[in-house]
């Protein structure tokens, strides 16, 4: 009987300890995931970085190209018109009025998240055409940049450029802003805007403290970002890496961030208008934020380096919502349309 007792009190010990385990290793990896999401910067649901366990996808090749789209307000679609550099349908006319959303690291134009602002733009007569720029955001920014650069070329093949606005969030902010201060582009010789959300200009904490982050840290979070939006050019997934060209831009202490916010360099954009949008609120972000031990105000970025007064901007706003939410927040599409002439 002491030992049916016993050998009961074990069992339940047991149990016990095992649905603890349990419990620990499902709160840990919520927090990964967060962090996944924190790491992309404008990222979908948590429990979609889970779709890769096996993590035996292909090594990321970096595209050396670039995909176009255009938004159509009949089919509510995006319609690809440029895939890897290669003109595949007609350039529809410009209107007095284009705009190109650029997305962030990790994202694309086909998942739809820029979808409601192209939506906005074109319902408030804020654009007479809508454009979406593709690119591979392992790759350096400089290099995506040029690339922004070849796509604008190739919708302003003429001598008479209308006037544009250019709106990048996170990433797609810096790939706008490295074209516009490294060339004469072909738009309008004044009066373009870019507005930029939630832009890291000065860099993020988070991208230093996952490249800091120990080996193991590094290898679960590679896992879990491998579904997180990252491709090769033939548009399947890739293997992402927290060591990615991309992400090391994006340090607070990266060169390529140090040249670009360079004097001379950040007040040189004589075509443009800058406006820039910051987020308020970290939301989910907050337990992602603690575990890496940084201080950000919108998951991922802080106010100062979303909102720099050194990019002498026309105008600025700040809106409650967190890094991922802002793109398709109604608040941040109003002071847009203000921010548009």
């Amino acid at each position: 009987m002491l030992y049916q007792d016993r050998k009961s009190r074990i069992g339940h010990l047991l149990a016990f300890r095992a649905r603890k385990e349990k419990t620990i290793k499902r709160i840990w990896l919520w927090l990964v995931c967060l962090l996944a999401m924190c790491t992309l910067g404008c990222g979908s649901d948590p429990d979609n970085f889970i779709a890769d366990p096996t993590n035996q996808l292909p090594f990321h090749t970096n595209w050396n190209a670039y995909n176009l789209y255009r938004f159509d307000p009949n089919t509510q679609n995006w319609v690809r018109i440029v895939s890897l550099s290669v003109p595949v349908a007609d350039i529809p006319a410009l209107g007095n009025k284009p705009s190109i959303l650029v997305h962030g690291l990790g994202g694309n134009i086909k998942d739809g998240s820029l979808t409601p602002l192209a939506q906005d733009l074109l319902a408030g007569n804020e654009a007479t055409v809508v454009f979406g720029f593709e690119y591979d955001s392992q790759d350096a920014i400089t290099r995506n940049s040029t690339y922004f650069t070849q796509a604008l070329q190739l919708l302003n093949p003429g001598s008479t450029h209308p006037t544009w606005s250019m709106l990048g969030h996170s990433m797609g902010g810096l790939v706008i802003r490295a074209s516009v201060q490294g060339n004469t582009l072909p738009i309008a010789d004044t009066g373009n805007s870019v507005v930029t959300i939630a832009t890291p200009h000065f860099g993020s904490p988070v991208a230093n403290a996952v490249q800091g982050a120990n080996t193991v840290t590094q290898g679960v979070l590679t896992g879990l970002l491998n579904q997180g939006g990252f491709t090769n050019a033939d548009g399947n997934p890739s293997e992402a890496s927290v060591n990615a060209n991309g992400i090391t831009d994006l340090r607070t202490d990266s060169a390529f961030l140090g040249s670009l916010n360079a004097a001379g360099n950040i007040d040189n954009h004589p075509q443009v208008n800058y406006y820039t949008i910051a987020g308020t609120e970290r939301g989910a972000f907050n337990q992602a934020n603690g575990l890496l031990g940084v201080n950000t105000d919108d998951g991922f970025v802080t106010v100062a380096s979303a909102n720099p007064p050194q990019l002498m901007p026309t105008g600025t706003a700040t809106v409650a919502a967190d890094h991922i939410s802002i793109q398709s927040d109604l608040r941040t599409f109003n002071f847009i349309r203000d921010f548009l002439p």
